[in-house]
């Protein structure tokens, strides 16, 4: 069976042109979603929302729940959020506790899927207390993967461009997003 692949994200997964004066979309062919599925030649399915933090308040994690769930049968869920959470001042701590808790009501929902949980690259050019808070949650986030026994990748040292806000993905930065989750995934899948 070809795999079915959902990525549940924020803007840099929904493909957020951050030179877009307007706010606009980068194209499908530009997108790193899309390009991953190009890549493994599967179904890659795009739930990235503008905004989005780690669900934690009960009503939005069923909604989300609920929004995986019609994507079911699905080989693997892809999840990048956290960036949007220590911008709002939220400690990596509250962050990765949300998260914990979030991949466990995920993996009860959907227990025959694979789960990867993805530490966000870190913001640039917003100073070295912003650059510890991801460097903090990447780790935190490494150790409640293992709990739960879910995928992990850092993406720290991917380089990862930015579209010059220093937070969204230039069309670049989503390319070489794509090609180092298509090796992660590659991996993940031939493992499981």
């Amino acid at each position: 069976m070809t795999p079915r692949i959902v990525c549940y994200g924020d803007s840099n997964t929904y493909g957020y042109d951050g030179c877009d004066p307007f706010g606009g979309r980068l194209p499908a062919n530009a997108r790193w979603v899309d390009l991953l599925g190009g890549m493994l030649g599967c179904e890659c399915l795009n739930c990235g929302l503008n905004g989005r933090t780690v669900p934690h308040v009960p009503r939005t994690v069923e909604a989300d729940l609920a929004l995986l769930r019609r994507h079911a049968p699905c080989t693997l869920v892809i999840v990048l959020l956290g960036t949007n959470d220590l911008l709002t001042d939220t400690e990596p701590e509250e962050t990765a506790e949300r998260m914990r808790r979030f991949l466990a009501r995920l993996k009860e929902t959907l227990p025959e899927t694979a789960v990867l949980l993805v530490a966000p690259p870190p913001v640039e050019d917003f100073g070295e207390g912003y650059a510890f808070a991801f460097e903090e949650l990447a780790g935190l986030y490494a150790e409640h993967a293992g709990e739960l026994g879910v995928g992990f990748v850092d993406t720290a040292g991917w380089g990862v461009q930015t579209a010059g806000d220093g937070v969204h993905f230039s069309e670049r930065g989503h390319r070489i997003f794509a090609v180092k989750m298509a090796q992660t995934v590659r991996a993940l899948l031939l493992n499981r």
